[in-house]
């Protein structure tokens, strides 16, 4: 199938040819000329073709320059295999191909040729399906062209199919009768799939580069990433090409005339299209009016408001890659002389430094200081530090201006140019220096896309060296990499976050903005929401990566606020973001949230796949608190499937010294969800160590979702009435309807108060909760509400015909019923065919489902009469 070829955006041709394949199914003859430009995909097309065509015999011949004037030479090719079938032909039709094929001596008539392939092909055809191949066709000799197209059109009612592919327009050629199709580039949805696909995410700036050189073409598409390699986002324009490419083109470039070759040299050497700098630029050069009128003409150049646009971009780039040195030179040099505009210096002093044929430091100096100037994009000044680094004649100088090229491209959110420029500075000056020169750069590419724990080193490495100012911001970064490895709490000065002290600062500064989750342990998520909104709404439409770091995290507080179409907008844009330019850890801070937007719905499939890529993205970098959002989303999820055991074995990992999930934050906000797995089952000391540790953080921080929290946590762990206390006081600390903990804390109410037979107060509980999880589309955590809200009495549960409710299946109340009775796992598989795992599994559901904290607790239960507890424990 189709399917199964790795070919990109080709429904069109898919179609066309599948067409032709069906036809002659038949019993009719069809036939298709596949033209277009050199490499872009013809080829590929037919062998596409012979794989859908399993049920055809299949004869093929190719073009081949030093053959195209031997006079029958890819007949010969095409006809070799079927030669023992000649003596099923007329005796002067048989001598005719005999001659053909070099059996027979003496000239080829070339109607009897004709007539003789008829033949020949009706014959072949009468067997099965037959499939002719013709690649290359402009290349064909011209007798064999005319046989092949004279048979062709006679055969159309034999199953013969025809396919040929043709660079040239066939309107201009032997092939013109025959009915054609226009194979063009790629669209850009599948040029970005097959770049995807076979070099993984190489940033938005390197791949608009590669997509606007390309114009789809596959085989540019195929090679460009290769040889422009790492630094395309500060690569001089017009972009290198590989030498498949400019094979491929050779023959059209150098069939143009040279009035013509010269006028796309200058069009690709001024990449702006400003048509009155092309016209004087040329004009210079010596291009004349039918030049001009020979590339509006055969679409090379579209004029249209005073500009020029390069309708055939590889072409033109395979023109200029096709000059010489001193032509390209020129070129630069014309288009500088033509920049005489008051705001044109800039650009002129560029294309002097790109046409610089040995270095010149004051052209260097020049080119530097006008790089350096707020007039300019970060990604310009990048580039244009990179040409003055290219024509320094000292190193040092060299490299002082790679490293602030480097540092401009990271500002421009091109993470592989600016590691790219920042090795090359390293190279010439050293660590130390080239450090100093570009302001810390190691350390901020480590933090978005490295190990957190060497980006912290390297940035309290490079405070030491620069200015102080940068110097205090990189040791604020140092903290917070510190803290995404994984090391102690960061502490927040909480007055900074409050409306009345500070928050001017606060969201005016973008870099004191700390990471989300410290702010959700501060209990800071209301007024930390809006300094982050506006903070993102400064940075929009930015890539560079503060503003690409900054945007998950407002997702969360928004997440955390309840606003969770808000949530879901932003982390989309993070998501693009980060997967454009290339900032891995922040990707992973992306996908940690959607695991965590996923496990409120219920989503298990959404759950573990979001898991899976944030732990495939944070533990080869040792990224602990990203790799501790994963655990403690993975087990949330499975407490909201009914699933303790799992849950305890996800979370418990948040507090367990030398696990890669272990981090003080994640285990303080996640304390009820360690607390409640840890006693559902059976763990109750180190339940009670979870409680103490975020007592002791609710006295610390004063936070009321904490405090709220640790009395959530001490409810749980009390086996007497005291319960009820505690639980009225975590509910009274947090009265948030959207505040996933507060309703949590009233579906573990309801559940005790059900279980202490206070059934209408369980009622109003769980019919609360119930209501504020379908509000947040909790879908799990509404239908546990709902099942304990049946159990108190208050709604009854559906009945089977048997009179057993269907909150538990048949199996699950088989099970259940035994172990009430007090056999064992083992025991009651032998009873029902079960393994021991299974009554397990089992076990863990119907305790899920009623509410239980383990096998104790079945005793109390009326099977017979709505599942409902019979006495208090």
């Amino acid at each position: 199938m189709w399917e199964d070829l790795k070919l990109y955006g080709r429904e069109r041709e898919r179609i066309h040819v599948d067409s032709v394949l069906a036809e002659a199914r038949s019993g009719r003859g069809a036939a298709l000329v596949l033209s277009g430009d050199p490499a872009i995909g013809k080829t590929a097309l037919l062998r596409a073709a012979l794989d859908q065509a399993a049920d055809f015999r299949v004869l093929r011949c190719q073009g081949i320059r030093a053959e195209s004037g031997l006079d029958h030479a890819a007949l010969h090719e095409l006809l070799l295999p079927v030669a023992d079938r000649l003596p099923l032909l007329p005796p002067a039709q048989a001598r005719a191909l005999g001659v053909v094929l070099g059996l027979d001596a003496g000239p080829a008539d070339a109607f009897l040729v004709g007539a003789a392939l008829v033949r020949l092909l009706t014959e072949l055809a009468a067997e099965q399906p037959l499939l002719l191949i013709v690649d290359e066709a402009r290349l064909v000799d011209p007798e064999s062209a005319r046989a092949i197209v004279f048979a062709i059109r006679r055969l159309t009612a034999a199953p013969v199919a025809l396919l040929a592919a043709l660079r040239d327009d066939p309107a201009d050629t032997l092939w013109r009768d025959l009915p054609a199709l226009r194979v063009t580039g790629l669209p850009d949805a599948e040029a970005r799939g097959l770049l995807a696909d076979r070099y993984g995410p190489l940033g938005a700036l390197r791949l608009s580069r590669i997509l606007a050189v390309a114009g789809g073409n596959p085989l540019a598409l195929l090679e460009l990433p290769g040889v422009v390699g790492d630094l395309a986002g500060t690569a001089p324009e017009p972009m290198a090409l590989g030498p498949s490419v400019r094979t491929a083109f050779g023959e059209r470039v150098a069939a143009l005339p040279a009035t013509v070759r010269t006028l796309l040299t200058v069009a690709a050497t001024e990449t702006r299209g400003v048509l009155g700098i092309v016209t004087t630029a040329a004009a210079a050069l010596g291009v004349d009016s039918r030049a001009w009128e020979y590339v509006t003409a055969t679409g090379l150049l579209t004029i249209s408001d005073g500009r020029v646009e390069r309708t055939h971009a590889l072409l033109c780039a395979a023109v200029h890659a096709a000059a010489t040195v001193a032509e390209t030179r020129a070129a630069q040099l014309a288009v500088a002389d033509a920049l005489t505009g008051t705001g044109d210096h800039d650009l002129s002093a560029w294309h002097r430094a790109l046409a610089a044929g040995r270095p010149d430091e004051d052209l260097a100096a020049a080119l530097t200081e006008r790089a350096t100037a707020a007039a300019h994009g970060p990604m310009t000044a990048a580039a244009m530090l990179r040409q003055a680094a290219a024509i320094s004649p000292d190193p040092e100088r060299a490299g002082e201006r790679l490293a602030a090229a480097g540092r401009f491209a990271w500002a421009g959110g091109d993470i592989a140019s600016a590691h790219g420029l920042l090795d090359r500075a390293v190279a010439r000056l050293g660590p130390e220096r080239a450090a100093t020169a570009a302001r810390g750069l190691a350390g901020l590419l480590e933090f978005v896309a490295g190990e957190p724990e060497r980006a912290s080193r390297l940035l309290l490495r490079d405070a030491e060296l620069v200015d102080p100012a940068t110097a205090a911001n990189l040791r604020v970064d140092a903290e917070r990499a510190r803290w995404a490895a994984g090391h102690g709490v960061l502490d927040l000065d909480p007055a900074e976050m409050t409306v009345r002290e500070g928050i001017s600062r606060f969201h005016t500064m973008i870099r004191p903005l700390p990471p989300a989750p410290l702010v959700l342990l501060w209990g800071l998520a209301e007024t930390a929401l809006e300094p982050y909104t506006q903070a993102a709404a400064s940075l929009r439409g930015s890539a560079a990566p503060a503003a690409v770091s900054l945007l998950p995290q407002l997702a969360i507080l928004q997440f955390a606020n309840g606003r969770f179409p808000a949530a879901e907008r932003t982390l989309a844009e993070a998501f693009e973001l980060a997967e454009a330019g290339g900032v891995d850890n922040v990707l992973a801070q992306c996908w940690a949230l959607r695991a965590k937007i996923a496990a409120l719905h219920g989503d298990s499939d959404g759950v573990l796949a979001a898991a899976d890529q944030v732990l495939a993205l944070a533990r080869p970098r040792r990224a602990h608190a990203v790799i501790a959002s994963a655990h403690w989303h993975l087990g949330f999820h499975a407490l909201s499937l009914g699933d303790p055991e799992t849950a305890y074995l996800r979370l418990r990992t948040l507090a367990q010294p030398g696990h890669d999930a272990r981090h003080p934050t994640y285990a303080r906000l996640a304390a009820v969800d360690l607390v409640e797995a840890a006693v559902r089952v059976g763990r109750h000391d180190e339940a009670a160590g979870y409680y103490e540790e975020i007592r002791d953080w609710a006295l610390r921080s004063r936070a009321d979702w904490a405090i709220s929290a640790a009395y959530t946590c001490r409810a749980l762990l009390c086996t007497d009435d005291r319960a009820d206390k505690y639980f009225r006081r975590a509910l009274a600390v947090r009265r948030t309807r959207h505040d996933l903990n507060q309703v949590r804390t009233r579906l573990l109410y309801g559940k005790w108060l059900r279980r202490a037979r206070r059934r209408a107060d369980a009622a109003e509980q769980l019919r609360s909760a119930a209501e504020a999880f379908e509000g947040m589309g909790a879908a799990q955590w509404v239908l546990r509400a709902r099942q304990e809200l049946e159990l108190t009495g208050r709604r009854a549960a559906p009945v089977t015909a048997h009179g057993e409710t269907s909150v538990l299946t048949a199996q699950e109340l088989r099970v259940a019923r035994l172990a009430a009775h007090g056999l064992t796992n083992r025991e009651i598989g032998t009873e029902l065919f079960l393994s021991p795992r299974t009554v397990g599994h089992h076990l863990s559901r119907v305790f899920g489902k009623l509410g239980l904290s383990g096998r104790s607790d079945l005793v109390d239960v009326d099977f017979d009469n709505g599942m409902r507890i019979v006495r208090p424990r």
